[in-house]
């Protein structure tokens, strides 16, 4: 049964990180291309005020993949 149970959160993991991947790469290269437009174009204070929305997202960003990572890590070497 956790043997079943582990092999789902793999299987979730590893379609999660190969599927979403991609997406949350263009998402976050397309933030990044806002971020520093509004920057160049945008007064300073306006654009200091977004930084922090930007940093909590590429944090979300970071804490997802690796909690995934960890998932999947985790699991392969239960499998194997």
């Amino acid at each position: 049964m956790i043997r079943r149970l582990l092999f789902f959160v793999f299987l979730f993991s590893f379609l999660s990180i190969v599927f979403f991947f991609p997406f949350l790469l263009f998402t976050s290269y397309f933030l990044i291309t806002i971020y520093s437009f509004l920057f160049v174009v945008c007064p300073l204070p306006f654009s200091f005020l977004l930084f922090p929305f930007f940093f909590f997202l590429f944090l979300f960003y970071f804490l997802l993949f690796f909690v995934l990572f960890l998932q999947f890590f985790f699991c392969f070497f239960y499998f194997s």
